[in-house]
């Protein structure tokens, strides 16, 4: 039987993203802020490629956030994790709803959002997959409470 030799790479993979904690109205604000950049990118790009539309616009992180937020009521948590992977999908929504005149309100909430998430740049956490759902935990395995989980609200 031959045996496989992990490298450095192999490793790296089986490590956990980092993660910051959001409560959940600032999840349901980051929903906002993706679903409205993706209506405007729609719009504006009816002939492109809609699975590239789809994935530049941040659909699939809507549903994952959706997940998250549900998981997290579920079992009476407080904290919503955001991957550090995504950070640059909303980055780039934000970027899209200026490019593509979005609203407003929605283009300051997103910039405040993204302002919110880069003053707390120090506090990464690893997440834990739940169901195949990612979740903050504390080191018990307790939700976080209100005191490690920051909010704009």
């Amino acid at each position: 039987m031959r045996r496989f030799r992990r490298g450095k790479n192999d490793q790296a993979a089986e490590q956990p993203p980092l993660a910051l904690q959001v409560s959940i109205n600032e999840a349901k604000d980051l929903i906002e802020v993706l679903r409205h950049a993706q209506t405007q990118i729609v719009e504006l790009t009816r002939d492109a490629d809609q699975e590239l539309v789809a994935r530049a616009g941040g659909s699939d992180l809507i549903a994952s956030i959706y997940a998250r937020i549900g998981l997290t009521v579920v079992q009476g948590r407080d904290a919503v994790p955001i991957l550090v992977t995504e950070i640059g999908q909303v980055e780039a929504a934000v970027l899209n709803l200026e490019s593509y005149e979005g609203h407003e309100v929605v283009l300051c909430l997103g910039y405040a959002l993204l302002q919110n998430l880069e003053s707390r740049k120090s506090s990464w956490r690893s997440p834990t997959l739940v169901d195949g759902i990612w979740a903050i935990t504390n080191e018990t395995g307790e939700s976080a409470n209100g005191a490690t989980a920051p909010s704009i609200t």
